[in-house]
């Protein structure tokens, strides 16, 4: 295949999420589903990308690999492998992504992303990290937050209380599928107008297809 510009924006794209399934990627495209899968099948036979299947009975999802992030000339690491504790949460951010651009009219940016950016490692360096921000115009981003468990009391208080000192940001946009999650958030977040909580809409809170 000939590698085309086209190309490295959705390796560079997925690579910042780690991972995305076919059907993501499509619509990353904007093109039709036959267009999308001869793209996607051209760069996982020339060795740019790799299939993998996660959960039994379902479709594979698509990672890229080292010769892809070395061709579409990104510094992200490719993921190494796929954590199923946190499976369910990443594969919603990036719909919770694809909604928000579509939404806004912005540019969402990962966390992988955001990291890379920063130059950070681990988990925890220079306060919290949120899971994307959301870029919408030339205004300050906006920290989106996926939340589909809860935190401990303490730990929700130090992450909202890390955003009240941050002038960085716009606002945060905390997602859930669960109302003590939105109880939690709400009660912790009492004095901090600039964060708000949301509801997954109802598309969301069906069980996680990857097609």
């Amino acid at each position: 295949m000939i590698f085309q510009e086209r190309d490295a924006r959705i390796l560079r794209w997925v690579n910042s999420f780690g991972f995305a399934s076919a059907d993501q990627i499509k619509q990353f495209m904007g093109v039709g589903q036959t267009a999308a899968y001869v793209r996607l099948k051209k760069l996982v036979d020339g060795g740019y990308m790799a299939r993998e299947r996660i959960l039994h009975g379902q479709a594979r999802i698509h990672k890229v690999t080292k010769k892809g992030v070395l061709a579409s000339d990104d510094g992200i690491l490719p993921l190494k492998y796929i954590n199923l504790g946190t499976f369910r949460h990443d594969f919603k951010l990036v719909n919770l992504a694809l909604m928000l651009e579509k939404e806004t009219g912005g540019k969402f940016t990962p966390d992988r992303r955001i990291r890379h950016d920063e130059g950070l490692s681990g988990v925890g360096q220079l306060g919290h990290i949120p899971d994307g921000y959301l870029h919408i115009g030339e205004d300050k981003p906006i920290a989106i937050e996926l939340e589909l468990s809860v935190k401990s009391r303490a730990r929700i208080q130090s992450i909202v209380n890390d955003y009240g000192g941050n002038l960085g940001v716009k606002e945060v946009w905390y997602y859930t599928d669960q109302m003590n999650v939105v109880r939690a958030i709400t009660k912790a977040a009492h004095g901090f107008s600039f964060i708000i909580v949301k509801q997954i809409p109802h598309k969301f809170d069906s069980k996680v297809k990857v097609a």
